[in-house]
């Protein structure tokens, strides 16, 4: 269990990293073999860290795939 809270943690750092160096990040997942099962098992986890931290996710599905675009969130 430990490992998979590392990678988790990673994959959110990955992304506030990303977020902080080019504006935005985005990663796509789906339930399918092919396809990291953590990732896609935990998906709302993760999206609920990043808007904890302060971030703009939106999601939207196409052909079962889940495309998750995450930027900082503007103060206008």
């Amino acid at each position: 269990m430990n490992e998979l809270k590392e990678k988790l943690k990673a994959n959110i750092k990955y992304h506030i990293d990303r977020v902080a160096k080019t504006g935005s990040s985005s990663f796509s997942t789906c339930d399918h073999y092919s396809w990291d099962k953590d990732i896609w098992n935990y998906r709302h986890t993760i999206m609920d860290k990043l808007t904890d931290e302060g971030y703009c996710v939106e999601s939207a599905i196409n052909h079962g795939v889940l495309d998750v675009t995450i930027t900082a969130n503007l103060e206008l």
